[in-house]
Order: structure tokens, then C-alpha cells, then sequence
């Protein structure tokens, strides 16, 4: 989304639809790097609050609509920090203010932060996970109750200033999630001007999680190197097919991150319903042949060995001797 966007600045500005240009980068995390601790490479060097503040006065006067992205903003605290959205606020003082959520049902949001965690560091086994959710809520610094995203959001803005929307009903809309948010950003814009004209693949996908895990098994205390995660996809997609939809999750852990949030959405769905009719959340619900994290069988296993022995940079190796061939 942030990508088609920044591609589309040009054509957006003159429709006075202005998304600033924080390149190489085609989100807004840098604008965020006062309050949240982000990798060095987001940093811009007024700092992110002095770029907001600039920001705020070169369009205060116009009749644009500044559009800031960046799935930051929802951070809760932690390590991490947070956004102070009062600062926010009070640096666009005079302006109208919409704040556009994307919520994702909790399951596949909680295996995308897996994902996302493991690209850099051990994440948490996928039962700690799960336990941490269903205790407080957050994951990794993150709101995974969304009811709590709400309440943080109405310390800072006023409900009429607010609207979510559900992840997988935007996914499956005209233009899908991007058209979902222009559609309240600039309603009457054509949907040419910000969507791509030809075919592109997603920016940012998460990778597998459940071979993740495998790998995580595998390489024990350490993250595991390129060879090994690529032979744990390997294996996958020979022994269950590359398009098999697949989970961290067992049907336990499903069955209880449905029972803490299942009736938290619906609780939600029913405080934001005044401005927004008929809103809703999709649950998780399971395709007949998902696999689950306990249907990883001996076959699997034994595929996935296979790989690494079979790997060309280690068959190019000449065997160890033995004692006897010494």
C-alpha cells in the first residue's frame, strides 16, 4: 500500500492528496523516531517531530489533505516506546483529523508478529505467545486486543474522528485495502490515479511461519541461517504443496485465543457501530485443510533432513575420513 502510494505521490498532489516523501523509505516510520526506538536507516535528520511540525506549517493554509502512514502509530509501549499522539495532535492543531485502523483477526495477526520478530531475534514459543496475548493483550510491544487500541486512540481523539476497518473485508473490497482507505481519505478521487496499472507483487510479505518454527526447532538457541529456513520450505512444499495453508497455532491455542477475543471484537463492534453501521470482524476461521502446528509429521521431518544433506554447497564437500580410510 505505502509503495503504490509513493509511487503515486506526483499525480496525489495534484489532487491535493499529499503523501510526504521520507525516501528510500515509502512508509512514515521516520517521522515517528522521537518517541519509538527504530532502526538507525528510518532516521531523518531534523528528527521526526521537527519534520511533522514542518509538515504541519507548509499546509496549514491549503485546502490538501496530508496522508501519514505507518503501522507504528499503533505501537502500545515497551521497549519499543510509543507514539505520543497527544503531540500528534497538538502539532496539527487547526487541522480536521481522521484516524484510519486496519484491524486483522487476532490469529493470523499474532503469526505475522511471529514472523516479523524472527527476522531479527528468537521470537517466543508460539505458547508463550498465546499466553502473553490472552494475559495482557499486547504482543511484542503491540495492541492485540483491539478494544485497548480503541480506548488509547479515544485518550486523543474524539470517536467521530475515528474509523477502523476489518482487514479481510478490505482485502476482498474494489482495489482492495488501498481503494478501502481512499475511499475516506479523498472520495471522489479516481482509483487509476493510486492504483497500480499493471500487475505487483506485495511488499514486506511475512514468510511461512510454520517453517520459521521448524527452522527455530532445528537450530535450537541460535536463529537459523538461509540454508536451513530454505530447507525447511522446501520440504514443506514437497510434502504438503506450496499453496497449503498453514499455522503456529494448534487447534488448543486456537480455540483459546478465540474464547479471550472472540467476544472482545464483538464487545468493540458494538461501541463503534453508532458511526459506523453494520461494522463487523472477521473471526479466524480455519480452512477445512489448514495445517495446524501439530500435524507436522516424521514424514515432514525426514524431508526436511534430507534437505540439508542434499544441500549442493555441502554435497560439493568431500566426506570426512574415517579411521579406517586414514
Amino acid at each position: 500500500m505505502q509503495d503504490c502510494l509513493a509511487v503515486a505521490r506526483a499525480a496525489l498532489a495534484q489532487a491535493q492528496v499529499i503523501y510526504p516523501d521520507l525516501s528510500p523509505h515509502s512508509g512514515h516510520h521516520g517521522f515517528l523516531t522521537d518517541w519509538i526506538a527504530l532502526p538507525a536507516a528510518y532516521a531523518t535528520p531534523s528528527g521526526g517531530r521537527a519534520g511533522l511540525a514542518q509538515l504541519a506549517r507548509q499546509w496549514r493554509d491549503s485546502e490538501a489533505t496530508i496522508m501519514l502512514s505507518s503501522e507504528e502509530l499503533s505501537r502500545a509501549g515497551g521497549p519499543g516506546g510509543y507514539a505520543d499522539l497527544d503531540a500528534l495532535r497538538s502539532l496539527f492543531a487547526g487541522y480536521d483529523i481522521l484516524v484510519l485502523c486496519v484491524l486483522r483477526d487476532q490469529l493470523s495477526f499474532l503469526q505475522s508478529v511471529y514472523a516479523e520478530i524472527a527476522r531479527a531475534r528468537l521470537p517466543p514459543r508460539p505458547p508463550d505467545l498465546v499466553g502473553e496475548a490472552v494475559e495482557t493483550g499486547m504482543v511484542d510491544g503491540v495492541f492485540c486486543d483491539y478494544g485497548r487500541l480503541y480506548d488509547r486512540l479515544r485518550q486523543s481523539f474524539a470517536a467521530d474522528e475515528i474509523r477502523l476497518l476489518d482487514y479481510h473485508a478490505a482485502c476482498n473490497a474494489p482495489g482492495g485495502v488501498l481503494a478501502s482507505l481512499m475511499r475516506y481519505v479523498a472520495p471522489g478521487l479516481a482509483p487509476d490515479i493510486y492504483l497500480p496499472h499493471s500487475p505487483v507483487g506485495q511488499a514486506n510479505v511475512s514468510p511461512r511461519a510454520l517453517t520459521i518454527w521448524a527452522a527455530l526447532a532445528v537450530a535450537g538457541s541460535a536463529l537459523p541461517d538461509a540454508r536451513l529456513r530454505a530447507a525447511a520450505n522446501t520440504a514443506f512444499d514437497l510434502e504438503y504443496a506450496p499453496t497449503r495453508r498453514a499455522t503456529i497455532f494448534t487447534r488448543a491455542e486456537h480455540r483459546t485465543l478465540a474464547g479471550r477475543f472472540d467476544p472482545a471484537n464483538e464487545a468493540l463492534c458494538d461501541r463503534v457501530r453508532r458511526l459506523q453501521p453494520g461494522f463487523s470482524l472477521t473471526s479466524f476461521a480455519p480452512a477445512p485443510d489448514l495445517l495446524w502446528r501439530e500435524d507436522l509429521g516424521p514424514a515432514y521431518w525426514v524431508r526436511l533432513a534430507r534437505r540439508l544433506w542434499l544441500d549442493p554447497e555441502r554435497a560439493a564437500e568431500p566426506p570426512p575420513l574415517t579411521a579406517a580410510q586414514g
